[in-house]
Formats: structure tokens, C-alpha cells, sequence
């Protein structure tokens, strides 16, 4: 056994300097206040390292090393024994002189603390062996004055090795034979300081909890600042979020405001399709006006030729009355000259009209030779056409040369028909195209990436957010493409985005929602859209090659990263002669090896870009230079549809013109002119030689009846053909209004066609439903406007609540961050939530799933299971007690009965669900998997239970901000109900809180020091050469002076070493003590102490 045997002080408090020995027993009495715990802190600092002094009478707790090195005197003052201005640095001596009795052996165990004049303080220790206290000097004269040395004097003097705290403590512990590590020394101390000021007033629960059971709090900061990290990640998250709706609403709105756009764009279609119908019917009625006429024009041709056939029957009537009056003088030789004249002329006039004919045959016909020189084509007969009017080639030969001709300009007029045919058919195809183009440009003008091609995807992808939201789960289908920020090498887009193909939108869905988004899929009409089982994909362990193509995607998400990696992990990035080297590589040529399969990417058929945010300025530049091209194209198209409208205009003219001729009229008109002049000459020469009779008067009357009758008729003729001229002004007259109206509906499809490119599935909608109107009988929906004005006056409304909705959002932002309060700004707001979304949305929804985690984890295993690990521990430690107890051989055997608390609090429920999370523990199941009920005793549900009412009650601790309250949940003691059992000759295993007398005090103080003893052996009977102090302040307070022998002779039947501080009861202990050491006050900072030892008879 080893045993302190000597004390030396120097500079700790008011002990200036002094040395007193110390026994097996040792008393140190005085009165409170007089130095009693100064000096058994001191011992306990220096065997022990221990720092939790005894509470000062003087000063409540104001005990550190400092204020015992510096000798705190006032600490509302802050003044001091040995202030730093006298006394810059403080060298303070704490040393040990320890006795092996078994081996009647000394060493010395010295502790040095120099404190400088920052109250900054290094201890360090010493072992000298061999030694004994009075051997040593820790002061020595200069001059005049008594000066303490400094630990490297003292070293220099004594040439002992100097030891930091931590390699000091642990020799220490090895010098006194107790060998403890760093955690069982701070088990240890408390021990001591259980033993030392335990109450003997409290209560046994309190007892327990206080002097029994280690002081284990759980560690709530942890679990404070992650809750704290989540608060403000929330808090980041829901501003975010709150920019998202915010700029979400003002999108609506810029989407509303389309709307009503498009609801006046569709009435401005309307009303010109309206046009166009009025147009088309007014075209229609001109046209049926034109028939009447056509017919009523036909009928008088009838008619005339019915009266021009009565006349001729009169005139014939009139031909031989006048015959027959010629008969009777010279008359009839006068009407045979007047007759052939006529013929003459007849024949003169018509031939005059042919020649005319001809000639003008020639003039078309010689234009239209040099019109098909111009467009190359040969013409046959080119001669004979040539000399239509000469007497060179026969009629016969003209006119077959000319209707050779006219099927030639037929047949070449069909050809340019049907390549106009095939002209419009490539332009209606390079209107759809260029549709399709301005669609992409308006949503990229957006922000908005393209998705028209992949309807399938969108409908089912809409169909999963929308049963998410139905069911209130904060999550959102995306595809995977949506995820992608973009390319770090533009140079490899064509490659990774003609490999992906359909894969850059798969469906992506957070892993825990799979299972719902794939039976939607089972149930969707869009059976052909691609879903990507997450909840696979996030088990897997993926590792892309270093060089992996994958390497070029940038992406936040981990799900979506995961994917890629996936996708392209294994492909070797390298140049197009490397990729034979790899199984799986790409080049940015585009050239690739699948699983050994080498190819190149057809980039021709990548129509759009999808990954990452420049794609949607990278679809914009394609659509614009594939508009333009479409536009050239177009008006080279059109170009040449107007140039063979008109080649096939001028040739359905020409061909109209193209009749019939005499090929012969010219020299026929010169020999019908010289046959005119000579009956003219006979004519003149038989109205010379005429003579007038009576039958001849007669007959003459006759003749001037059938004259006035021949005038009627002609009179009916010529009304007949004023009704033709009337009814041909009427046809002339509607079919220029059938111009008009022609000239109107191009107008008008002109209006519509540039409406069909702005918009042409509005175009069309609108046009479909105007006609329904039409078929309802002008009822329905499909109609113009009722009320335009109306229409117009919401249309500024939305436009002003979009620059209201602007202006509030571009407020709370610095002007950096502000957007553009425009109509047309719609494609800042869509980048601006974009890029919100990308970035900053998955980076905090990240971060603040990796604190949720690390929240749970804390939560579990850093309090719930901690909890549990330290009331298991106590419990363990009270039945070694229990067993140490009951070795003693007292006249009661006192035991622990310690039970978790069974009272519905929140302490049983925390216990429950500790016990719980064990079991799966010890089962070895993960977070979220079933285990089968027989084999926990949880069932799944009652887990599930339990997981939810344990995040009630810590977000209610840690929210609650009660200092207290946290304290008093993170104590694992107050998850316990504490009693002692008492047994005797009268009792057994009997509550101690239930006799009588207990209340007083005097009941417990035994059973309360038997118990902190038996804590104590525990440690020393397991040693076996080693100290066996134990430092009691105040003991046996409210024991009688028998109890209190009796206490004294356990404690020498257990070999300890007491050392006792008592102000009364001295003569009692004092009896028993080797010992006696009175401290006194004498002054503010001088403490001193006397010595009184007592030795044994050996007589």
C-alpha cells in the first residue's frame, strides 16, 4: 500500500509556504473559511489533475488554478495576494512526499505551476525517487528576501525530468500503482468528489443521480446546430422556393398574357377569315350573276335566231313582191345589180375581217415564236409560220403548221401546270416547316426548351407531377435532360447528345417515388415514354473510367448525376485513333466503340439540343438559320411559281386567241376589191334606164307593206340585241366585280398566311372554329368577339398586373439582379427560374437532405442510443456496486433497485424508441427495410409509430430553446427511478425511503457513505500496491458518535487512507485520527496550519 505522507505548499492561496505531514487518519479541522478544501485541492490537483474545486464561502465559483496561484482575495473587485503588477510571475509548489510501507521506501510526486503576468499558467510535474520531502528545498535566500524557485531552477537543481500534464498524470498514476487510462482517471475523480461533498440531506433519488452516477450528459449542440443548418437551409430553401413562385407567377402571367394575345390574334384571324368568306361569296354571286347573264345571253341568241329567220321568210316575201314589180320595168335588172353589189361588198367587207384576222394571227404567232426562242424551245414549221400572210406555202400547209404549233404551246403549257403543282406542294410543306421553326424561336425567346417532338414524354411526366401533387408529395418529375447545366466542352455535344438519342429525356423521379410513378405508367395511355427505375439506380455502386465522357456533364442533382454516370460512365473519352483501344470510348468526331461495336454517330439526324441551358440558344441559332434558309427557299420558290404563272397566264391568252384563219384572205380581199368596183359601174347604168307604170305602183305598195313589216321584225331584232348589249354589260359589270372580290380574297388569304406563320396552330384552331360557328347557324363559341373592347380592356389588365408583378419582384433586388420590366422579357424570367431551380434549388435541397441525415443519425445514435448505452452502463456499474456491497461485512446489507421509468412521459417514450432502434441494430436492418414481426419485438408499425412521435419530441426539445428543459432530457439520470433496499435482521430488501426516521437524515448518512466507499473500493481492491486515499468534507455531519465509530472501524478494516475536514464532531473522529491539523486565518492572505500527531505505545 502506498500512503501520503507529507505536504508541501509554496504560493497556493493564502498557504505562502508550508509543509504538514499526514497519516493513515488525518483531521483537518477549522472553522469555514479557515483553508480546509484550499488544501485538499491542492492534493487533489496534483495526484489528480482534478480542477472541480470545492466551492469557495468566499467567493461561489470563483476556485481556478489562477485564483489559487494568484490568490483571488475579491472578485467583484478582481484583486489578488500576488497581483501581476508586484508580481509578474507566480511559481506555485504542490508536493507529495509518498511512503511504500511495504517496502519502507519514499519518492516524491512534485507539481510546478508558473503563472505569468497574463494569469496564463503552465503545470508541469516531477517524480525524484528516493527521497524525502525534508531532502528537498523549494525556496532559497537572495539578499535579504526568500525567493521560490522556478520549475527550471528547481530542475537545474535537482536534475529530475519535467513532465507536460498528460505524461505527468499518467506517471503519476503509474508511480501510485492505480494505472489509470485518461477516461477512468475523470470516472475516478468524480468518485472522490462524490465521497467528499456528497449531502447527506438529499434525497436517495437525488443521492444517486449526484454522487453515485457519472454525469454523462448528451451532447445537444451537435444536434442544435444541425437543427439550427436545417432552419436556415429551410428558411434558404423556402426563399428560394419563394422566388421560384414569385417568378412562376410572373411567367403565368407573361402565359396569360399570350393567352389574351392569342384570344385577339385569334379574332383578327377570324375576322379575316371572314373577309375571305364575304369575299369568296361575293366571288360566288358575281360568278352566278355572270351565268344568268351567260344564259340569258344564249337564250336571246336563240330568240334572235328565231326572228332572224321570220325576217328572212319576210324578206324573202319582200324579195319576190319586188321581183315581181321588177317584171314589169327594169327593176329587177336594177335589183340584180343592186343584189350583186351588195354580195360584193359582202364578200369585200368579210374578207377584210379575215385579212384583218390573219394579220393579227401573224403578230401572235411571230411573238410567240421569239417568246419560245427566249425559253429555248424549237420550234418546227418556223418558216411557214413565219409567212402566214404571203402566197409562198398553201392554206392547207399554213393551217396545219399553226395547229402543230398551238399543241406544242399546249403541251408545254401543261408541263409548266404541273410543275407549279409541285412548286405549291413545296411551298405549303416549306410553310409547315417554317411554322415549326418560328414555335421553337418563340419558346426559346422564352427560356423554354422544345419538347414538341416527344408529346408521349410530356403527357406522362405531367401525369406523375400531378398525382405527386395530389397526394401532397413535395417532389417533381423531371427529365433528365432538365437536370444537365451543361457541357464543359461544346466540342463533345454532338457525340454525347447523338449517342443519348431518346435517354436525354428519360424520366427521372426522386428513388423512394419510383414505385408510385411506375404503376402510373403501367395505367398511362403513353405507354411509349421512358421512365428510369432511380430506385435500382441509386443502389448501384457506379464508378466511371477517369477519363469518362461523363466527366463533360454538369450536373447538381444526384439522382440525375447517378444516371449519367451510368449512361456514360464507361466510355473513354479520347481522339478517333484511340477509340480501337477500348471497349466502351467516344471521340468528339464521333466516332464510338459499344461493348466493341464501332460506328459514328449520325449527327444529321440530331434535330434538337437537350442537355444543359445553352441548348435552348443552340436550338434558338438552329431554328433561325433553318428559318432563313426556309424563307430563302421559299421566295426562290415563289419566284418561280410567279414566273410560271405568268409564262402559263400569257399561253392560256395566247392560246385563246389562236383561232381559226382564211390563209388565203389577203390575195382573196385584193380580187373581191376589183370585182366591188365593177358592180358598182353596172348598177349605175340599169337605174338610168327604169320607168314607172301603175302595176308597177301597186306592186310597189306591196312591197313597202312588207318593207314596214321586215322594219318591225328588225325592230323586235334589235331589241333582242339590246338586251344581249344589257345583259353583256351585266356579266362585263359582275365579272369586274368578280376581280374585285378576286384581288380582295388574296388580300385576304395573304392576311391569313402571314397569320398561319406567326402561329399557325392557332391559325388553324381558329379557322375550324369559326367554321363550326358557321355550321351551328352562326351559334356557339366559335364566333369573333362579342365584345372586342371587353377582350382588349383584360388584355392591358394581364399586361399591367405582369409590369406590377415586374416591378414587386425587381424591388426587394439589387439592381444587379433585377430583370426587365418588359412585355417581351419573358425568356429572362424563364433563365432566371432556370437557373434558380438548377443551382441554387438542388444545392440547398442537397445540402439540406445531407442535414436532414446527419440530423437522424445525431438524433439516434448521439442521444437516443447514447441515452440508452449510458443507462445500461449505469445500471451495470450500480450491481458491481450492489455485489461490492454486499461483501461487506456490516450489519445491514444496503443494494440498488434502479428502474427505467414507466410513466407515459416523453423520457419512456425516448427509451421505447432506443430499445427499438437497438434491435434492429443487433438485426443488422437498414433504415426503411421490413423485417418480419416474430422475429423484433416491434412490429414495423409500431416503428414507424415511434419514428414519428421521437421527431415530435426533439423538434419540441431543441425548438423549446429552454436551457433547462435540454439539460434536462440530455441528463441520461432522469430516464431512471433510483431507490436503495435495505436488509437486516428485521427487514428484507425493504424501501429505505419508507422507514421511519429516514426523513431526518441520520437513516441514510450510512448506507449514503457505504455506497460511495464501495464505488471507491471497486477500484482500489482491484489494485495491488497502490494509494487508497479518500478525502470526506464535513463527514458523518448527522451521526451519532456510535454510528460514527462504527463507520471509522469499517473504513480501517478497508486499509483506506482518510483524510477529514470537520469544523465539530473533531473529538470523536479526533480519537481515531493519526494526525490532527488545526487551520487558522491569521490574515487575509496567510493561512497557517498546526500539527498534532499522535504515535502509538510500543511499550
Amino acid at each position: 500500500m502506498i500512503e501520503l505522507s507529507m505536504v508541501r505548499l509554496i504560493n497556493w492561496y493564502a498557504f505562502n509556504n508550508i509543509t504538514a505531514p499526514f497519516g493513515k487518519f488525518t483531521l483537518v479541522a477549522g472553522r469555514n473559511g479557515n483553508g480546509k478544501s484550499v488544501l485538499l485541492d491542492a492534493i487533489k490537483y496534483a495526484l489528480y489533475g482534478d480542477t472541480v474545486f470545492n466551492k469557495s464561502t468566499e467567493n461561489k465559483g470563483s476556485r481556478t488554478v489562477t485564483s489559487y496561484t494568484r490568490g483571488l482575495l475579491d472578485a467583484t473587485a478582481g484583486s489578488y495576494m500576488r497581483p501581476a503588477d508586484k508580481v509578474p510571475n507566480v511559481y506555485t509548489h504542490i508536493v507529495l512526499e509518498m511512503h511504500e510501507k511495504e517496502l519502507d521506501r519514499y519518492f516524491i510526486l512534485g507539481t510546478v505551476i508558473e503563472t505569468n503576468s497574463g494569469n496564463g499558467f503552465v503545470t508541469q510535474r516531477y517524480v525524484i525517487e528516493g527521497k524525502r520531502l525534508s531532502e528537498l528545498e523549494h525556496t532559497y535566500v537572495e539578499g535579504s528576501s526568500l525567493l521560490v524557485y522556478s520549475a527550471s531552477q528547481l530542475q537545474k537543481k535537482y536534475g529530475f525530468k519535467l513532465m507536460s500534464v498528460t505524461e505527468g498524470l499518467g506517471k503519476f498514476m503509474q508511480r501510485t500503482g492505480l494505472r489509470l487510462n485518461e477516461g477512468q482517471l475523470a470516472a475516478f475523480r468524480r468518485k472522490l468528489r462524490s465521497v467528499m461533498s456528497y449531502d447527506p440531506d438529499a434525497k436517495i433519488d437525488q443521492f444517486i443521480r449526484e454522487c453515485v452516477l457519472e454525469e454523462k450528459k448528451v451532447d445537444f449542440s451537435k444536434l442544435i446546430e444541425t437543427k439550427n443548418n436545417i432552419d436556415t437551409l429551410t428558411g434558404t430553401f423556402e426563399a428560394i422556393d419563394g422566388e421560384i413562385n414569385e417568378l412562376e407567377n410572373i411567367l403565368s402571367l407573361f402565359d396569360e398574357s399570350k393567352r389574351k394575345d392569342n384570344i385577339i390574334f385569334a379574332d383578327d384571324v377570324k375576322i379575316a377569315y371572314r373577309k375571305f368568306l364575304k369575299y369568296q361569296e361575293q366571288m360566288e354571286t358575281a360568278e352566278r350573276a355572270m351565268d344568268i347573264a351567260g344564259k340569258q345571253i344564249e337564250e336571246d341568241t336563240k330568240r334572235l335566231k328565231f326572228i332572224e329567220e321570220k325576217e328572212g321568210k319576210t324578206s324573202f316575201a319582200l324579195h319576190e313582191a319586188e321581183f315581181n314589180r321588177d317584171q314589169m320595168d327594169c327593176s329587177k335588172a336594177i335589183r340584180d345589180a343592186e343584189e350583186a353589189l351588195k354580195e360584193a361588198d359582202k364578200r369585200k367587207e368579210s374578207l377584210a375581217a379575215e385579212k384583218k384576222m390573219l394579220l393579227e394571227q401573224q403578230n401572235r404567232i411571230s411573238e410567240l415564236i421569239n417568246w419560245c426562242y427566249e425559253e429555248e424551245k424549237k420550234i418546227e414549221d418556223k418558216e411557214i409560220l413565219s409567212s402566214l400572210t404571203l402566197d409562198t406555202y398553201t392554206g392547207p400547209q399554213k393551217e396545219n403548221s399553226v395547229e402543230h404549233f398551238a399543241a406544242f404551246l399546249r403541251e408545254y403549257r401543261d408541263t409548266i401546270l404541273g410543275e407549279m403543282t409541285r412548286i405549291r406542294d413545296i411551298i405549303r410543306e416549306n410553310d409547315e416547316k417554317q411554322r415549326k421553326c418560328r414555335q421553337i424561336i418563340d419558346d426559346c425567346n422564352a427560356k423554354k426548351t422544345t419538347f414538341s417532338e416527344i408529346p408521349d414524354w410530356v403527357s406522362l411526366k405531367e401525369q406523375i407531377n400531378r398525382e405527386f401533387q395530389k397526394r401532397g408529395i413535395a417532389s417533381e418529375a423531371r427529365f433528365a435532360c432538365e437536370y444537365v447545366i451543361g457541357l464543359s466542352d461544346e466540342d463533345w455535344r454532338d457525340t454525347i447528345e447523338g449517342y443519348l438519342g431518346q435517354r436525354r429525356y428519360t424520366i427521372l423521379v426522386e428513388p423512394e417515388y419510383y414505385d408510385l410513378a411506375d404503376d402510373i405508367l403501367n395505367a398511362s395511355r403513353n405507354r411509349y415514354a421512358h421512365l428510369f427505375n432511380t430506385k435500382l439506380l441509386m443502389k448501384k455502386n457506379i464508378s466511371p473510367v477517369e477519363d469518362s465522357v461523363a466527366n463533360f456533364i454538369e450536373v447538381r442533382n444526384p439522382v440525375a448525376r447517378q444516371y449519367f454516370d451510368y449512361q456514360l460512365g464507361r466510355f473513354h473519352a479520347t481522339t478517333i485513333e484511340q477509340v480501337r483501344k477500348f471497349e466502351n470510348a467516344m471521340s468528339k468526331e464521333g466516332r464510338v466503340a459499344v461493348a466493341m461495336d464501332g460506328y459514328f454517330i449520325r449527327k444529321d439526324r440530331i434535330r434538337y439540343y437537350y442537355l444543359g441551358q445553352e441548348t435552348i440558344e443552340l436550338n434558338r441559332r438552329k431554328a433561325e438559320k433553318k428559318l432563313s434558309s426556309l424563307k430563302e427557299e421559299q421566295r426562290e420558290h415563289r419566284e418561280e411559281l410567279e414566273g410560271k404563272t405568268a409564262k402559263k397566264s400569257y399561253l392560256d391568252t395566247q392560246l385563246s386567241l389562236l383561232t381559226t384563219c382564211n390563209y388565203n384572205a389577203c390575195q382573196e380581199y385584193e380580187t373581191a376589191l376589183a370585182e366591188y368596183g365593177k358592180k358598182e359601174s353596172e348598177l349605175q347604168e340599169l337605174i338610168d334606164a327604169q320607168k314607172n307604170n301603175m302595176e308597177y305602183l301597186r306592186l310597189a305598195q306591196t312591197v313597202s307593206d312588207l318593207e314596214q313589216e321586215l322594219a318591225a321584225i328588225r325592230k323586235e331584232i334589235s331589241d333582242v340585241r339590246a338586251d344581249m348589249s344589257h345583259q353583256e354589260t351585266e356579266y362585263n359589270t359582275n365579272e369586274k366585280d368578280y376581280q374585285i372580290a378576286e384581288e380582295n380574297i388574296g388580300q385576304a388569304q395573304t392576311a391569313l398566311q402571314e397569320y398561319r406563320l406567326q402561329n399557325g396552330v392557332i391559325c388553324d384552331k381558329a379557322i375550324r372554329d369559326y367554321e363550326l360557328y358557321l355550321e351551328n347557324g352562326y351559334s356557339g363559341q366559335g364566333g369573333t368577339l362579342k365584345d372586342r373592347p371587353r377582350a382588349e380592356r383584360l388584355q392591358r389588365e394581364v399586361r399591367d398586373n405582369l409590369k406590377e408583378a415586374q416591378y414587386r419582384y425587381n424591388a426587394v433586388r439589387t439592381a444587379e439582379n433585377q430583370l426587365p420590366v418588359t412585355e417581351d422579357s419573358q425568356a429572362s424570367y424563364q433563365g432566371r427560374k432556370d437557373k434558380i431551380w438548377m443551382d441554387d434549388r438542388q444545392e440547398i435541397q442537397e445540402k439540406l437532405k445531407e442535414q436532414t441525415g446527419r440530423y437522424e443519425a445525431i438524433f439516434k445514435n448521439e442521444f437516443v442510443l447514447t441515452v440508452l448505452k449510458s443507462c445500461e452502463s449505469a445500471r451495470s456499474d450500480l450491481k458491481l456496486i450492489n455485489a461490492e456491497l454486499a461483501r461487506l461485512d456490516f450489519k445491514s446489507v444496503y443494494e440498488f433497485d434502479v428502474r427505467y421509468i414507466r410513466d407515459g412521459s416523453d423520457y419512456e417514450k425516448i427509451l421505447e424508441y432506443a430499445r427499438y432502434l437497438k434491435e434492429r441494430e443487433e438485426l443488422g436492418t437498414a433504415d426503411g427495410q421490413m423485417t418480419f414481426d416474430t422475429m423484433t419485438s416491434y412490429s414495423n408499425d409500431r416503428g414507424d409509430e415511434l419514428e414519428n412521435e421521437m421527431k415530435k419530441i426533439i423538434n419540441r426539445i431543441v425548438s423549446s430553446d429552454d436551457k433547462e428543459k435540454i439539460e434536462r432530457y440530455a441528463d441520461y439520470r432522469n430516464y431512471m427511478n433510483y431507490e436503495i433496499l435495505v436488509s437486516n435482521d428485521v427487514l428484507n430488501k425493504a424501501k429505505l425511503s419508507k422507514q421511519s426516521g429516514f426523513n431526518s437524515g441520520a437513516e441514510v448518512q450510512i448506507p449514503y457513505i457505504l455506497i460511495l466507499l464501495s464505488a471507491l473500493l471497486m477500484i482500489y481492491n482491484d489494485k495491488n500496491n497502490s494509494t487508497r486515499l479518500v478525502f470526506i468534507d464535513e463527514p458523518f455531519a448527522k451521526m451519532d458518535p456510535v454510528n460514527v465509530k462504527i463507520m471509522l472501524g469499517f473504513m480501517k478494516e478497508q486499509k483506506l487512507q482518510m483524510v477529514f475536514c470537520a469544523p465539530d464532531k473533531t473529538d470523536v473522529i479526533g480519537d481515531e485520527c493519526n494526525v490532527i491539523l488545526p487551520v487558522l486565518r491569521k490574515q487575509q492572505d496567510l493561512m497557517e496550519i498546526g500539527i498534532v500527531e499522535m504515535h502509538e505505545n510500543k511499550a
